[in-house]
């Protein structure tokens, strides 16, 4: 927490400006000046306060790790305490008038120290980095209802983000800009510019939790608009981003251009008609450099209350990973809803793809969807039914084909299989859905190949959370020139009775032929497989005010790993007063593996718990409490114990405000063992300065 002197001058020049404006302190600001009395002060408080702080945090840190087959174990012990004294300063007000000006401001400084000691394999570490502390959160708007508007921030704060199962990552976050905005009907744009920064970490301070974010973002937007049936939006921004994450020491940087040009102009009757144009153009360099060109115009026809029809072309240009493809692709859609409870849409689609160093791709097929709502006497039946077909052909076989963004959802315990086959697992890069943050192999997930599938498995002890869906990238390999078919139906029957009974049934079915005079091209010991996919979901819901329950029956005979599972899930308000509000949920499922030639049969059991407990006593105290504990146990990977705690009171009496926080995190994996204890508490008394 060292602090430059610059910044303690800016904390000493804030405090004086409070003190010297101090005996202009205005609840509203005065009427106009008569002649020749005094000119008003040049800087308006309307509100000023101090506040004193003091926080201290202690925490203990044990985790041990043993291998199966080795009889090497190993024990770390990480112990912090630290302390916090700090001073503090908010306000708010105006320079000149509340036309001309305005702004905020709340800094707090002050000094911190700690103790930081850990011990492993006989060695002890033991650190007392004390240091000074300095916050700030400051904004500044001039012209606030003018036809231009500045907008300038500030803000570095030290927070806390909790992990479930894990022990909380400490944060501190830096972020600073300017938006200038040119307030007009017609043409309105924004020019803005904003840093940021995060730093993460925990108390045993290792690579392990250790992650930095750095960003810089330049953008620029205008929009034309001479009515409200036609517009013309551009949007352009300059990103340097930089990031390290845990488990290594590799900085990533990345400089990104994204120009993208939008053309919207509605016609015809009622205007319902729309012919809308996209132009996009995205160059990146660095170590997660992704480049793309598209053009896509789309041309939408209302032929009456009931048909509309869509026409869409695409150019698609992007290189990935020293890949270039070029995909030009075609779509003919129709809707139609045929009463007011029955809509059918079908589309039909070809596409083109050519590749630079990979393999060249020809596909075509159409799709067919039908919707059916209606309410009855019981409560609302709602069904749906679609139908696929597909007919793709690959040359060029032996070389390399590109995938961007392919969106996967983890689900405990199953693995998320990638779409395509013969994966290079080198090549793998997944991200968040914002592509800001990449998660890494070995620390947040693994990647198991699985007769020519490439399986996902999310590390419990990593970042991942369980339901999350994130964008995978990757390079695979076509193993010779090829012909697919394939033919899918997706369908959902459901009945809401009105007393909260929802029953339902869905199912999917795939099915794939290779050409197999084509597919006898093999490329080492590998070749290209159909997968095939049965799955039937029957279960029903019952939900009340206060509770709800679900039980489901799922069959999956996929030609990779095979199932069948049961699932059941509840939650429940136990009390629900002024004062006291207790929740409660519970989840249970049971698979069933039944093998395949790529994997051997295994079963697997997980079970989720948690409540939660919330008490007020009026506006002066309030309690939360939240315990969860997950149990998970593989016949063939082990079992898995999590437990989660934590408790928050917060009191405020007068002008002081007191809080406490304890948390105790689990998570006993079958080669290693993570547990923490921390508590933090906080005390602040707050000093008003009245006119």
């Amino acid at each position: 927490h060292s602090v430059q002197p610059m910044r303690w001058g800016l904390l000493a020049i804030g405090l004086s400006a409070a003190f010297v404006c101090r005996a202009d302190v205005q609840t509203h600001p005065p009427a106009r000046q008569p002649a020749g009395s005094p000119a008003r002060p040049l800087v308006w408080l309307n509100e000023l306060s101090f506040h004193l702080d003091f926080e201290a945090e202690l925490s203990r840190r044990r985790v041990r790790q043993r291998r199966r087959y080795l009889p090497l174990r190993t024990r770390q012990t990480d112990d912090l305490r630290r302390f916090e004294e700090t001073l503090g300063a908010e306000g708010r007000g105006w320079i000149g008038s509340d036309r001309l000006a305005e702004y905020t401001f709340d800094i707090r400084g002050g000094l911190s120290q700690e103790r930081f000691k850990q011990q492993t394999l006989g060695f002890d570490t033991d650190n007392s980095p004390h240091g000074d502390l300095f916050e700030y959160d400051a904004s500044l708007t001039l012209f606030p209802a003018g036809r231009i508007t500045t907008h300038a921030f500030a803000t570095r704060l030290d927070d806390r983000i909790p992990r479930p199962f894990l022990p909380s990552l400490d944060r501190t976050h830096e972020r600073y800009g300017a938006r200038i905005n040119f307030n007009s009907r017609t043409l309105p744009m924004q020019l803005s510019f904003e840093h940021l920064f995060d730093d993460l970490r925990s108390s045993a301070r290792d690579l392990l939790d250790a992650e930095q974010r750095g960003q810089d973002l330049l953008r620029y937007e205008v929009t034309w608009q001479p009515s409200e049936y036609h517009s013309l939006e551009l949007n352009y921004e300059y990103e340097d981003r930089s990031e390290r994450f845990s488990g290594t020491r590799t900085v990533f940087d990345t400089r990104r251009n994204d120009l993208t040009l939008e053309h919207t102009l509605a016609f015809g009757r009622d205007h319902r008609s729309r012919f809308e144009t996209l132009l996009r153009w995205q160059d990146e360099a660095g170590d997660l450099a992704h480049d793309v060109l598209e053009f896509a115009p789309q041309l939408r026809l209302q032929h009456s209350d009931d048909v509309f029809t869509t026409y869409r072309y695409q150019f698609l240009r992007e290189q990935f990973d020293r890949v270039q493809t070029e995909t030009h692709r075609g779509d003919l859609g129709l809707t139609h809803t045929i009463t007011e409870h029955l809509t059918a849409s079908y589309n039909l689609y070809a596409l083109r793809q050519d590749a630079e160093i990979g393999a060249d791709l020809r596909e075509y097929g159409g799709s067919g969807n039908w919707s059916y709502s209606r309410k009855n006497r019981f409560g609302h039946f709602h069904a749906t039914l679609s139908y696929t077909h597909a007919r793709q052909r690959s040359s060029d076989g032996g070389r390399f084909g590109v995938v961007v963004n392919e969106a996967v959802t983890f689900r405990d315990p199953l693995p998320a299989y990638l779409a395509h086959q013969n994966v290079n697992p080198f090549t793998v890069l997944v991200t968040d859905i914002t592509r800001t943050r990449v998660y890494l192999a070995g620390r947040d997930y693994v990647v198991v190949s699985v007769g020519g599938f490439a399986a996902l498995q999310r590390l419990r002890s990593g970042n991942i959370l369980n339901g999350q869906t994130v964008y995978v990238s990757y390079l695979y390999r076509t193993l010779g020139d090829y012909e697919l078919a394939r033919d899918r139906i997706d369908y959902r029957i459901e009945q809401r009775f009105d007393f909260g009974l929802t029953p339902y049934y869905a199912g999917s079915i795939q099915e794939e032929d290779i050409d197999r005079d084509r597919r006898g091209f093999r490329f080492g010991f590998a070749r290209f497989r159909e997968r095939n996919l049965n799955r039937h979901r029957i279960g029903a819901t019952f939900r009340r005010r206060r509770w709800s329950a679900a039980a489901e029956y799922e069959f999956n005979d996929d030609s990779i790993d095979p199932y069948e599972g049961f699932h059941l899930n509840g939650d429940m308000v136990l009390i629900e007063t002024p004062r006291h509000n207790v929740s409660a949920r519970a989840g249970l499922s049971r698979l069933f593996f039944s093998g395949s030639r790529f994997l051997g049969r295994h079963d697997s059991t997980l079970l989720d718990l948690g409540l939660s407990w919330r008490y007020f006593l009026g506006p002066r105290f309030e309690a939360t409490t939240q315990a969860a504990y997950r149990f998970e146990d593989d016949t063939l990977f082990g079992r898995t114990n999590g437990v989660d705690l934590s408790c928050s009171i917060r009191c405020r009496i007068g002008l002081f405000t007191a809080s406490f926080d304890v948390e105790y995190d689990l998570l006993d994996l079958p080669d290693s063992r993570d547990g923490t204890v921390a508590a933090w508490i906080r005390l602040r008394r707050e000093i008003p300065v009245k006119q």
